[in-house]
């Protein structure tokens, strides 16, 4: 693999991208994403991949300074200036922001708990489509679609969506959770749900975003957060990458363009049942399975009832509740709310073996 510098011609814009893509685990997820990095050749430290402030902090006020080189796995990923947190502000955790993350591009590999980073970002669209469709084949032919990143508001990047025929302009970022609308722009098609104790969480069908339609996401409602205060008044809310209902994700910084993959639609309602049930879910057409999608391996502790039929989930047949996904109006939509509701309580499955045996099965609440 090249290490030299190497001269990406891009349509009205040229940018140098250096040396080979850089890949590392994701170690955990508080929101955003956290990666080891090593500081000066240290030992590696966690840090948190952000994108909602410009500042790198980092908590040992010794590592703080500017052309700190920050490398992953012995490969430099960049220099950088590091601040020590304020007296008002006490992190747990470094962050990196969009000082460093603006000249670059990041993947997100959901399925292999992954990220990659392309230091000078500016991908071809041939570049992102060829990383995306790396991932195997699953329900069907995957595709490949983006969306335009706005830099306008301050520091933080923000992606257009549209809801009920309204453009809304939400702040991106990256990560597990955080999806929300502004206090008085919440959709009116959003369903509310008491979604775990204490919770106020929503189901939202058919947004849209760049040049696909989501057929569902889960989004948080009543937050505190307001960007219209934060950031810039125009800006409504927030949008994180776990709700494109994808494999891989590319968040390109430098070139202000998102790729995505687009799932089949089996697929895609896979993967919604897999986060909410916190099993693993494989729809096909009107029956539902137990069994993870391919190339992972994140829920070993049930590799015994793998390959089983999910006849009944909390006593609602698993075809009414693909029905309900699929179409989300009326009846539907209320059968829907009252098990994302029910499911935080604990729940039943009625499942069918592979060599026939129909057994029940209790499960506590997701974490």
């Amino acid at each position: 693999m090249l290490t030299i510098l190497i001269a990406s011609l891009l349509t009205g814009n040229r940018a140098l991208r250096t040396g080979s893509p850089i890949v590392t685990s994701i170690q955990g997820f508080v929101v955003d994403p956290i990666v080891s990095i090593s500081v000066d050749g240290k030992s590696e430290e966690r840090f948190g991949i952000t994108m909602t402030t410009r500042h790198s902090v980092v908590v040992d006020k010794d590592d703080a300074g500017v052309s700190r080189k920050l490398m992953i796995g012995g490969k430099t990923l960049a220099t950088a200036e590091l601040e020590s947190p304020s007296e008002n502000v006490h992190p747990v955790l470094n962050a990196l922001g969009l000082t460093v993350l603006n000249d670059m591009a990041i993947g997100i590999d959901y399925s292999k708990n992954q990220m990659t980073f392309w230091p000078g970002g500016h991908l071809s669209e041939k570049e992102a489509d060829a990383w995306i469709m790396q991932a195997p084949k699953w329900l069907g032919v995957s595709k490949v679609w983006k969306a335009h990143i706005d830099r306008r508001a301050g520091v933080a990047p923000v992606v257009s969506v549209r809801v009920d025929g309204k453009k809304l302009d939400l702040l991106l970022r990256i990560g597990k959770e955080g999806t929300s609308f502004s206090h008085g722009e919440e959709p009116s098609s959003g369903t509310p749900v008491e979604y775990g104790e204490g919770g106020n969480q929503a189901i939202l069908a058919n947004m849209g975003v760049g040049d696909a339609t989501l057929p569902w996401i889960l989004y948080f409602r009543g937050v505190s957060y307001d960007p219209k205060k934060s950031i810039d008044s125009s800006v409504l809310g927030t949008f994180t990458t776990e709700n494109l209902l994808a494999r891989r994700v590319i968040v390109d910084l430098a070139a202000g363009e998102m790729y995505s993959e687009q799932l089949p639609p089996d697929a895609q309602l896979s993967m919604f049942l897999t986060e909410w049930l916190q099993l693993p879910i494989n729809v096909e057409g009107d029956r539902i399975f137990l069994k993870e999608m391919p190339g992972t391996s994140f829920f070993g502790q049930l590799a015994s009832i793998y390959d089983s039929e999910v006849l009944e989930v909390m006593g609602q047949p698993a075809a009414a509740i693909l029905g309900a996904a699929r179409d989300f109006t009326g009846d539907h939509r209320i059968l829907l709310k009252v098990l994302f509701e029910k499911v935080w309580k604990g729940y039943k499955l009625k499942i069918k073996r592979p060599n026939g045996q129909v057994i029940e099965a209790d499960f506590d609440p997701p974490k």
